[in-house]
């Protein structure tokens, strides 16, 4: 549990980082958007994508991998379903109504929703590979 919860803080910061720059223009600066995505984003990773994360890897553990490489791209996969899964949940929190149906309006969040996911399984593989190394180590 350690593992995930550090993971969130990494993809927070990560996404931050990434969301800004993406979405920063002539209007509005990097600082600007930085605040905006820690303040929506972190919320939402932690109340919505931890417990996503932690579903999805019970249920990958049930199945059975022989290919590694089918495991990997079955993971990230699962993610990215999360992260699109995970902003619906929100826009229904939110009360979006029938918006959520309104493939022009929910797209782009939807993006973001999907790119903090694939952020999040991929730093969650960098810190599982660490503490492997580590434990060796010790």
């Amino acid at each position: 549990m350690g593992r995930k919860l550090m993971t969130s803080v990494l993809t927070i910061i990560c996404f931050t980082l990434a969301a800004s720059i993406i979405s920063m223009n002539e209007s509005y600066s990097f600082d600007f958007y930085i605040v905006i995505y820690l303040v929506y984003a972190t919320p939402l990773i932690v109340l919505i994508g931890l417990p996503l994360s932690i579903l999805v890897d019970y249920l990958l553990s049930r199945i059975q991998f022989d290919n590694h490489v089918l495991y990997l791209s079955t993971r990230i996969l699962s993610y990215a379903c999360a992260g699109v899964l995970g902003m619906y949940i929100y826009y229904v929190v939110m009360g979006a109504g029938e918006a959520i149906l309104d493939f022009k309006e929910t797209l782009v969040l939807t993006l973001f929703g999907v790119l903090a996911a694939i952020l999040f399984v991929l730093i969650d593989m960098g810190m599982e590979v660490l503490l492997k190394m580590q434990r060796r180590k010790s």
